[in-house]
């Protein structure tokens, strides 16, 4: 399967989502597989965010 095109929140092709899931879209991957020949179109999300200070 290979990755295309990866997209920011607010980009062109990604406004529908944004406004779906706000703040919580951190990016819109476009991937094509070649055994099924199918687009795919995947979303990463913000479960959760806590302070976390490094060791």
């Amino acid at each position: 399967m290979k990755t295309r095109l990866i997209l920011k929140p607010g980009q062109r092709g990604t406004k529908s989502l944004t406004k779906k899931y706000g703040d919580a879209l951190l990016c819109v991957r476009f991937r094509y597989d070649a055994a099924f020949k199918q687009p795919l179109k995947t979303i990463e999300l913000v479960v959760e965010r806590s302070e976390w200070t490094p060791p």
